[in-house]
């Protein structure tokens, strides 16, 4: 694959702190973004975002959006799922990218979040890419862990040497994990 200019989706998380060091390894030209978006655990998690980005030499950008609403994970309703907000961070990221004369943004979905995440699934992205299109925008929306499972992605990162301890997937901003959130499962699941 030729190098390219990537705005990446930083959470802090697993699976976005092991692409960002697959990306970098590629010899990509990386622009970290990190959202705070009203999540309860963005205290807990984005440290560990801006711990790698300074790691990997990338440049990021740190952005406060209002509070999603709709979710256990914001205002305390709902479900985990946070209603379009891969819709509403993929969007800004495009924006910076334009501006950046970047041409592809990233994001860690994956093979395990497809049940629950319809905006983690192979048809969000092809009608979103499609959407760009349309708006004439040279940008292409890019998951490429898509088909790959969470232990996959915790596989390449050891063996990339990524500092796993130094990541976050916990729902919740206690002092430690919970280890029982659906986040904190599936993390243990992948690193069994």
């Amino acid at each position: 694959m030729l190098p390219k200019t990537i705005i990446h989706l930083l959470s802090g998380g697993l699976d976005s702190v092991v692409m960002l060091y697959d990306l970098v390894g590629q010899g990509h030209k990386v622009h970290a973004l990190i959202f705070d978006y009203g999540q309860a655990h963005a205290q807990r998690e984005m440290p560990h975002a801006v711990y790698h980005a300074e790691r990997m030499s990338v440049l990021y950008t740190y952005v406060v959006l209002p509070k999603l609403q709709g979710s256990l994970l914001t205002d305390g309703t709902g479900t985990v799922v946070v209603p379009n907000r891969n819709a509403i961070l993929l969007s800004m990221a495009v924006n910076f990218a334009v501006a950046a004369g970047a041409d592809t943004v990233t994001f860690a979905a994956n093979k395990d979040d497809e049940a629950a995440f319809p905006d983690c699934r192979q048809a969000f992205i092809q009608m979103f890419n499609h959407m760009l299109i349309t708006a004439e925008l040279k940008v292409e929306v890019a998951a490429p862990y898509l088909d790959k499972p969470k232990a996959w992605i915790a596989g390449l990162g050891r063996e990339m040497g990524v500092e796993i301890a130094r990541t976050w997937s916990c729902y919740f901003p206690g002092e430690g994990p919970c280890g029982v959130c659906p986040a904190c499962l599936k993390r243990a699941q992948a690193l069994a």
